[in-house]
């Protein structure tokens, strides 16, 4: 990556150039915040949401169903499909791993701070990684029993067992994309105890407990501890180091810490800052400290941890603008929340938690949750303040953004274009929030794709399938061979401000049904359109599939070489 020229002093560019906080919560469901209505009391969120520089989006969508590719649609500007990322636990973003000076990957995605760093910006990650291994190195090894079997959050790696639960994946870390330092989890992390099951190996037995909330029967060893889920901490010399202590209780609240240390080394260098922050909670397990579990008497403890949980994020999006204003930032800051899909079906478990819990997540009346390209798989909570733009409060009910806009905004506000001209499948925000634009560009559609079986995971029995039907289908306006970009089983595909069509095959076959639905009228996904608008659904169509081309040039040789091909 090439640094940007500039005749500017470091002063000048801290004084000019805007700051960014970008922040993501986990799993959390468009309707668990309680302006939504929601019990859970997050009254930092619903006075943002109101406060005067601020927008609540309620079309803010995640750049997939799933986790890593939420995350790599946030860091590259684009569907994770281009750079072949369909589920957890991949590393296509750094395809190669080869890194140049400055520990960005000379062949693979181009991020957020990327662009920052070329602006003469300091940087910093914040939470949960999941892009890949943050190190991989024998110090965070322990001779692997005979049985084989590693303890919870330890996966094997040879004959040892491994901290971290990609520690089987390459070294992929934030240093790679520009980031000067993180804090961060290589995956998930209990949003109360995170690394604290770490120090029972390879490190002497720690006689104090973990707050374990809940899950504290639901395990032989979750009356002490959950699944390990260790910090690391990069540092601006590149070196990484394992964090040296318990987390805390509140792991929101330890993230926010690690922000303001950015923040007084950023005023200290005399430079802009970019930081981005990723909430471990409410994924699973969510535990929460006594404080937060205490506003909620009448709940069960399951609720208590689930709401307590969204409380602490609140809390701490409420100290992240408390920071910015008491450091005269606020004027000259993005400040932006979303989550990277909707709420974990139900009911759940895993990630080393035993038994399986009701999970509380809500969407609001939207159809699907996690894992479906339906609206309650992928709309989430979106609120947008950055007063230079943002000039009275308001709530946006039909212009749609989604994590894939936040590279090109970022791009905007400092002069630059797509690197090396590479396809973005966002656009920049600047032109809707200074009032330029009322409607989304079509040439900005929102394209999803997703790798489980629509509905497969959820419902009372397991399943809630596809439909078997559908006017398309019978109209013969399904083509024969159609797939999709990796051959996933089921799509997704907005355009301006209403509409947007839907795809999948029921489990066991490759019979594809599409729906198209007005979600201004329809925000439910109840009435199909097709048959009744179906030169304007074929048309709709006929733009997916030039997107699907266009993402499968960016898998080949010329761009990524992720390569993978569109028969298998």
């Amino acid at each position: 990556m090439q640094v940007m020229a500039s005749a500017m002093t470091a002063a000048a560019l801290a004084a000019t150039q805007p700051n960014f906080v970008i922040m993501m919560a986990d799993d959390m469901g468009y309707g668990d915040w309680s302006r939504t209505g929601s019990p859970a009391k997050t009254p930092e969120l619903d006075e943002w949401s109101r406060s005067e520089n601020a927008v609540w989006f309620k079309r803010a969508y995640s750049g997939n169903p799933i986790c890593s590719p939420t995350r790599a649609s946030v860091m590259s500007g684009r569907t994770p499909a281009r750079t072949c990322i369909y589920s957890v636990e991949q590393h296509m973003l750094c395809h190669g791993g080869t890194q140049d000076e400055h520990g960005g990957c000379i062949r693979g995605e181009y991020s957020l701070a990327n662009a920052t760093r070329e602006a003469g910006y300091i940087s910093g990650f914040y939470g949960k990684w999941h892009l890949g291994s943050l190190r991989n190195e024998t110090s965070d090894c322990y001779p692997a029993p005979q049985n084989g079997k590693c303890n919870s959050g330890y996966v094997s790696v040879g004959t040892s067992c491994c901290q971290g639960l990609d520690g089987h994946l390459p070294i992929s870390n934030p240093h790679h994309f520009g980031f000067d330092e993180f804090v961060a989890t290589p995956q998930c992390g209990a949003g109360g105890t995170t690394n604290c099951g770490c120090f029972f190996y390879p490190k002497p037995h720690n006689d104090t407990a973990c707050n374990v909330g809940h899950y504290f029967d639901s395990c032989s060893t979750c009356n002490m501890h959950l699944e390990c889920a260790q910090y690391f901490h990069g540092l601006p010399d590149m070196t990484i180091q394992q964090w040296p202590t318990v987390s805390g209780d509140d792991d929101e609240d330890f993230l926010v810490s690690r922000f303001s240390d950015l923040v007084d080394r950023s005023l200290s260098e005399k430079k802009p800052f970019l930081a981005v922050i990723f909430f471990h909670g409410v994924h699973i397990p969510y535990v929460a400290t006594a404080e937060s579990r205490a506003l909620y008497p009448n709940a069960t403890e399951n609720e208590q941890d689930y709401w307590g949980g969204l409380t602490q994020i609140s809390k701490a999006v409420g100290r992240v603008r408390s920071i910015l204003k008491e450091k005269n930032l606020s004027d000259n800051t993005w400040v932006s929340l979303t989550a990277d899909n909707g709420p974990e079906v139900s009911p759940a478990s895993g990630q080393g938690t035993g038994g399986a819990f009701i999970n509380p997540g809500r969407t609001d009346g939207l159809r699907g949750r996690k894992r479906d390209t339906s609206e309650g798989g992928i709309r989430e909570i979106g609120i947008v303040e950055y007063p230079p733009v943002i000039k009275a409060n308001r709530v946006e009910e039909t212009f749609p953004i989604a994590t894939m806009d936040l590279l090109p905004t970022v791009l905007d506000l400092l002069g630059k274009s797509s690197y090396e001209g590479r396809a973005l499948d966002g656009t920049s925000l600047i032109p809707h929030l200074s009032g330029k634009q009322d409607e989304r560009p079509q040439e900005a559609g929102l394209g999803w794709h997703g790798v489980f079986v629509y509905g497969d995971t959820r419902g009372p029995n397991g399943t809630i399938p596809c439909p078997s039907t559908s006017a398309s289908q019978s109209l013969g306006d399904v083509p024969a061979n159609f797939t999709t970009v990796g051959n996933q089983p089921q799509f997704a595909w907005a355009e301006g401000n209403h509409m947007k069509m839907f795809g999948c095959h029921p489990k066991g076959t490759k019979t594809w049904n599409f729906f198209l639905y007005n979600l201004t009228s329809d925000r439910a996904e109840t009435t199909d359109l097709w048959e009744a608008q179906r030169d304007f659904a074929k048309a709709m169509f006929g733009r997916f599939e030039a997107w699907q081309q266009s993402v499968w040039a960016s898998q080949g040789p010329d761009e990524l070489g992720c390569n993978i091909p569109k028969d298998e």
